[in-house]
């Protein structure tokens, strides 16, 4: 299992983390990795990735969110998924 980075995110403002949270359950995915997308996709922009994120890898990333989005919602809630993590 690989050690995953911690880090604190403070927003201005609370409409934000809501808009977060609807747009995260749009794509069936936790704010947590819809955050990390966010900040992966803007220092690809920004050239402060290098080679991390290969040409191929964001074509298949871009081709499982329109998947995402085609398919919809997968019937469970993100509540009930962490309920049953926590449960694990």
């Amino acid at each position: 299992m690989t050690r995953k980075a911690r880090l604190g995110l403070y927003l201005e403002d609370e409409e934000i983390k809501k808009q977060i949270k609807i747009a995260a359950a749009r794509r069936g995915i936790s704010t947590t990795a819809y955050c990390a997308e966010a900040i992966q996709e803007r220092l690809q922009k920004d050239g402060e990735m290098g080679n991390k994120v290969s040409k191929d890898r964001l074509a298949l990333l871009s081709r499982m969110d329109k998947l995402r989005q085609e398919i919809g919602p997968v019937g469970t809630t993100t509540a009930e998924l962490v309920e049953e993590g926590r449960r694990r």
